[in-house]
């Protein structure tokens, strides 16, 4: 295996023109996390063009999106001149919220003090009795003291459990292909470059049996 460590950019461009099989990459979502200016924006199609000329002919190319951003990702990748052969999604359940809580936000309006009923369960104390979290994002803890309150107005009572965001569940995943080698067959350009297809057998969902029979998926 060979590492190499440097701007993806400048990097690129020291690889000869179609050497590589495949790239999968988990690039910045252009969510402007934690205000980096590294995740101010997707990859520019300059950046793209360049994995488009490395790979072979029928290479593949995975690169991980943002719920919010993935569309201008999968353009630039399509202006680059990729095909846009599909999506997979990764999902998971472990993504916090950034959502506003509206009935806490009623009562801060109003100065109403809202009466502790609990200590969330995603929180731990400490021994200093201040209340920490223990759900972290991206390697930072989150903050926030995890206190369980109750609204102290009635419009906050009505608006209880409204926010303004989903949890984050999944991360979409474009699947793009630098085209087949003009004037060959996939299976031609199979033979040639050894690139344009996936091993589908090699991805079916499994049983405790073993996997499901090829004519059910």
């Amino acid at each position: 295996m060979n590492l190499h460590l440097g701007d993806c950019l400048e990097v690129l461009k020291t690889l000869e023109n179609n050497s590589i099989h495949a790239v999968v990459t988990d690039p910045p979502y252009g969510l402007k996390f934690m205000n980096k200016a590294w995740d101010y924006d997707v990859p520019k199609v300059e950046i793209w063009k360049e994995v488009f000329r490395v790979l072979k002919p029928g290479g593949h190319l995975l690169s991980f999106g943002g719920t919010r951003t993935y569309h201008r990702m999968v353009v630039n990748i399509e202006d680059a001149g990729f095909e846009i052969r599909d999506q997979i999604q990764w999902l998971y359940g472990s993504g916090f919220p950034k959502s506003l809580d509206v009935s806490k936000a009623i009562d801060k309006a109003a100065n109403a003090e809202r009466k502790v009923i609990g200590v969330n369960a995603n929180h731990r104390k400490t021994i200093d009795g201040q209340i920490h979290s223990t759900q972290t994002m991206c390697g930072e803890p989150h903050s926030g003291n995890g206190s369980i309150t109750e609204p102290a107005t009635e419009e906050a009572k009505q608006w209880e459990g409204w926010g303004t965001a989903l949890k984050p569940a999944n991360e979409p995943i474009v699947m793009a292909r630098k085209p087949i080698e003009k004037g060959l067959t996939v299976a031609e350009n199979v033979i040639k470059w050894g690139t344009g297809v996936i091993n589908i057998n090699e991805s079916r969902i499994g049983s405790k049996k073993g996997r499901w029979p090829a004519n059910l998926l």
